[in-house]
């Protein structure tokens, strides 16, 4: 059983994920098969698989506060790179 739950998720990865294609004979009979027999044709299970297969192998957008703490870290090198530029100046400037 478990074999047909990988098969479908390897195929499910490569022809819709992959190449953005349509369900072929073979996934539509382990669908099938998945369905009636590891889901009990219970539509709200199969749905749940799929989403799972979906959820790994589809790269999650950083949150917000990642964002946030992306940029803040960035800012930071930038503000350090600015004042030893400023400080390499100064010493130039007086060193006349």
């Amino acid at each position: 059983m478990e074999e047909k739950r990988a098969r479908f998720a390897t195929l499910y990865k490569k022809i819709i994920l992959e190449d953005k294609g349509y369900m072929n004979d073979e996934l539509n009979e382990l669908f099938e098969d998945i369905l009636a027999n590891e889901f009990d044709n219970n539509p709200e299970l199969m749905s749940e698989f799929i989403r799972s297969i979906v959820d790994e192998n589809t790269e999650s957008e950083p949150s917000e506060l990642e964002k946030i703490r992306q940029e803040n870290e960035l800012l930071r090198q930038e503000m350090a790179i600015t004042q030893d530029a400023l400080l390499e100046i100064s010493d130039m400037i007086l060193s006349r």
